[in-house]
């Protein structure tokens, strides 16, 4: 059974928007449209309330939110909660076929979308998906009335807000269905990952205590979408302390340095490649307000961008955390404070590192299959007991997928264990080998992959994304290689590409492994090397 939160934290998100005790008049949610004050912002959440009680919307129904990040985007997740339905959060960067998808499996009766964000032709992508997904809608809400538009694909178009005295009762509980993300789909097919509100408030409490949102003058650049897990907890740790929330539709490392500096911003949270923008953008000029910033490597040049950030006074910190026990789960401090894991933000959390063969738990220092239960697990995956079944066994522990070691006082993330490679009869993280490639003159970029040639056992083999303008030489690289790593973790090719293949996730952008995986055995079969000796190989 999964841990839950006490008595002493707040149940729903309701409650979570009046945990702290700031005062009304404080600023609470910042975005283009200008600052509401918490007051002002409970009225906006009372105002999208009425607008879709208006429309039908009670508590189990599913809406789905397709939106940039903003203030009304964040009114709408909590009108949902008031009225006990399921907020079903899609990626800005979903096309119809992914769009379509979602709306099908999660039967949505309502969608809450913007009119006229420039990246996106929101109306045009759903205008364009098969009636079949879209068949249990029944009304498009658009934050602003679009002019004369009032249909859309034969569906009414209305206004989201409505006058907040017609909000209705509270009839948000502790385990209403509250949000689901979406998996990234990267290694497998996407899943939509189901919460309920005490889930979603609990761990909002816990984070905003650890990293200090909850500080009179905290401030978070709300920068990575609010439809994943990273924005979602980020803002909701925001909220829970109090802090003043100040959102980015768009990110852009310009735009970002500059309402850091404008809001002195006290806490950023996102992706290495973000920070690496904002750090350029920064041009050598630290922020002295930042006190906490949370980042996750995406990217194989990390390192590079994480220290560039922490030159300029972000401090960055490593980061853990999935869709299946949120973003912000756990963060590094002291001399591990840039690795990825680090101790859990709830006391309550368990951890355990199972040999990924045989499940048995393994020592301290012993790299094996992370297993966790915490209150910020999720529920179940949305209408998919199978998956749930597979990934929660029956002492509410969750299989995270993922490669790790116990230490002193938590974890220490390596890889995912579809990325760990079997070389030589050793089990390596990528990252070993991206390091020391990485480090080589004239390298913006690498990933390492294992692949079969016929029926003989994996090799490494590294694809290179070269700095603009530089030369590639695989035979130097593969020097290099042999001077700093065991045989068996010498790559077998190094191939150079243009671009890593991406997918656009709702917590960025991440490299599809599966993919260059396909590629390096395509690579490696058409051509066989019959010496398999990485020693000797070119």
């Amino acid at each position: 059974m999964r841990k839950t939160y006490g008595p002493d934290y707040p149940r729903t998100l309701d409650a979570l928007m009046a945990w702290s005790d700031r005062p009304a008049a404080s600023p609470a949610v910042s975005d283009e449209a200008g600052t509401l004050s918490r007051r002002a912002f409970h009225e906006r959440v009372l105002s999208a309330a009425s607008g879709l009680r208006r429309v039908g919307v009670i508590p189990g129904a599913r809406v789905a939110l397709w939106l940039p990040n903003s203030a009304a985007y964040l009114a709408a997740i909590f009108a949902c909660a008031r009225l006990g339905a399921l907020a079903v959060h899609i990626n800005t960067r979903f096309r119809v076929s992914e769009v379509g998808s979602l709306l099908r499996r999660s039967r949505a009766v309502a969608r809450v979308t913007q009119w006229g964000f420039a990246p996106v032709d929101f109306p045009a992508i759903f205008a364009a998906l098969p009636t079949e997904d879209r068949a249990a809608l029944h009304s498009v809400m658009a934050l602003e009335q679009p002019g004369a538009v009032s249909e859309l694909a034969g569906l009414p178009v209305l206004p989201l807000f409505g006058v907040a005295a017609d909000a209705g009762p509270d009839e948000g509980t502790a385990t209403a269905a509250c949000l689901t993300f979406t998996t990234s789909g990267t290694t497998s097919g996407p899943k939509l990952v189901l919460h309920d509100q005490q889930t979603i408030a609990g761990h909002a409490v816990d984070v905003a205590r650890r990293v200090g949102l909850d500080a009179p003058d905290a401030a978070l650049l709300a920068a990575i979408p609010l439809c994943g897990t990273f924005g979602n907890a980020a803002a909701m740790a925001a909220i829970a302390g109090g802090a003043h929330v100040v959102c980015l539709s768009q990110f852009d490392g310009d735009a970002a340095a500059a309402l850091i500096r404008r809001h002195r911003i006290t806490h950023v949270f996102g992706g290495d490649d973000m920070f690496g923008r904002i750090a350029c953008a920064a041009r050598g000029q630290r922020f002295e307000s930042v006190r906490f910033s949370g980042v996750a490597a995406f990217h194989s040049s990390a390192a590079e961008s994480i220290a560039a950030a922490d030159a300029i006074g972000l401090h960055p910190h490593g980061l853990y955390g999935s869709s299946e026990v949120q973003a912000l789960f756990s963060m590094a401090e002291g001399e591990n404070r840039l690795f990825a894991g680090g101790a859990p933000v709830s006391a309550q959390a368990r951890l355990d590192v199972r040999d990924p063969q045989t499940g048995a738990s393994l020592p301290p220092g012993a790299s094996g299959e992370l297993w966790i239960d915490a209150p910020s697990r999720f529920v179940e995956y949305l209408e998919n007991p199978t998956a749930t079944e597979r990934a929660i066994d029956a002492d509410g522990m969750f299989r995270t997928g993922d490669l790790a070691r116990l230490d002193g006082t938590g974890f220490i993330f390596e890889a995912r264990i579809g990325d760990a490679m079997r070389l030589g009869g050793f089990l390596v993280s990528p990252e070993e080998i991206e390091a020391v490639i990485q480090k080589q003159p004239d390298v913006a970029g690498v990933q390492v992959v294992a692949a079969a040639c016929g029926d003989g056992d994996p090799v490494p083999v590294a694809f290179v994304k070269p700095a603009d303008g530089a030369a590639f030489d695989e035979a130097v690289l593969l020097a290099r290689c042999r001077e700093r790593l065991a045989r068996f973790k010498i790559p077998q090719r190094i191939v150079v590409v243009e671009a890593f293949p991406i997918a656009n996730g709702p917590n960025g952008p991440k490299v599809q492994r599966v993919r260059l995986r396909e590629m390096a055995e395509a690579i490696l079969n058409e051509a066989p090397i019959r010496n398999r000796s990485p020693a000797r190989s070119k």
